[in-house]
């Protein structure tokens, strides 16, 4: 499949300008009709010589290169650094229509930081005035994040049945592709989140499966193993492992910092997997909380109610996992009843499996043997 982008205006301009930049092997190589096409077919695997190019472009042909689809390009490659620089150069050259899409980056990078999320997100993409169909899709996925992150899967899913055809509709390929596999992300989390298993793994296989995907999207499509390898938690400790490395190991490989963060959740999670198994448990997690829940799966109570007593200290509350953790480790019933209702109220009804009577007794009996 070749995807094209159209990101410029004028192709043979695009051509002409990476002739004279480099000296071709082979001129077949070539897509004249895409940008990134081209640079990907020419530079597999290689981000940082595809973002030289496409800045000399920028910079040399300013009117030629559509900025919109490069902020998205940036945002998709992990590149937050590179997307807050040419949010700074458009601001700057104040052009009308570059406005409003500058102010949905913003709201976006905000949400991705942790410092705006769910209902405050909602409100503040309300606010945004759209100029064209395109900004207002683009509005539509990132008022879908807030209502995902509320946890109100049945009106996510309605207004999702609104915008995915609008998304189909769009004339701009690339765009297109962007926002369509952002919408299957979100889909795919929120069937996980719902226990819906069978489509979650349906919809994460529809995108595994088209394998050029991970180059022009290489962090959501990494998250579809993960959100795969999570799908197994549960089932089987060895293919929930296989998945969620393969989502790590794919991150690993992106150059730079671009995925430090999304790195370390996956890491985050095989501790967890690993925690919740009982196996290969005689290593310390960097994480706070999974440290605690190591400790706890070791028998060494007490060290781990203090690293949860330490983070409601500093956070001034407990999320639903680590409520679980502190409930299990002090045997405290009406803690595990609160863990129970905040997983209940986040429609987290998978990981709400924790407190099923089974896993209850599994964590009773390894905490068990440990402590004798």
């Amino acid at each position: 499949m070749v995807l094209k982008d159209y990101m410029i205006k004028d192709d043979r301009q695009f051509t002409q300008f990476l002739l004279e930049k480099v000296n071709l092997l082979d001129t077949s190589q070539l897509n004249a009709n895409s940008i990134l096409s081209s640079l990907n077919d020419l530079y597999r695997n290689d981000y940082e010589k595809q973002k030289y190019f496409l800045q000399d472009y920028y910079c040399n042909y300013l009117d030629s290169i559509k900025p919109y689809i490069l902020m998205e390009y940036y945002l998709m490659q992990g590149d937050i650094e590179e997307l807050e620089t040419l949010l700074d150069i458009e601001r700057e050259r104040g052009t009308k229509d570059m406005q409003t899409w500058i102010i949905i980056y913003q709201i976006l990078l905000k949400n991705q930081k942790g410092e705006l999320s769910g209902t405050d997100l909602i409100d503040e993409i309300f606010k945004v005035k759209n100029t064209n169909s395109e900004s207002l899709i683009f509005s539509l996925i990132v008022h879908l994040y807030g209502i995902q992150e509320t946890g109100l899967f049945e009106p996510f899913h309605k207004v999702l049945r609104v915008v995915a055809p609008m998304v189909e509709l769009m004339e701009n390929e690339y765009l297109r592709e962007a926002y369509r596999i952002r919408l299957v992300e979100m889909e795919a989390t929120t069937y996980l989140y719902m226990n819906e298993i069978d489509q979650c793994r349906e919809k994460c296989f529809e995108v595994i499966k088209r394998h050029e995907l991970q180059f022009y999207f290489p962090i959501i499509y990494a998250n579809f193993y993960h959100i795969l390898g999570q799908s197994y938690m549960f089932e089987n400790f060895e293919v929930a492992k296989y998945w969620v490395e393969k989502a790590r190991d794919a991150l690993l490989q992106l150059s730079g910092n671009r995925a430090a963060d999304r790195t370390q959740y996956t890491v985050n999670t095989l501790d967890f997997l690993r925690s919740f198994w009982g196996i290969d448990i005689h290593t310390e997690p960097a994480d706070e909380a999974e440290k605690a829940h190591r400790l706890i799966v070791l028998g060494h109570i007490d060290e781990a109610i203090d690293i949860l007593e330490h983070l409601k200290k500093t956070r001034g509350y407990l999320t639903s996992y680590q409520l679980f953790y502190y409930g299990l480790a002090a045997e405290d019933d009406s803690m595990l009843s609160v863990a129970r209702d905040v997983f209940t109220s986040n429609s987290n009804y998978f990981y709400l499996q924790l407190l099923d009577t089974e896993n209850l007794h599994k964590y009773k009996d390894q905490i068990r043997r440990m402590k004798q």
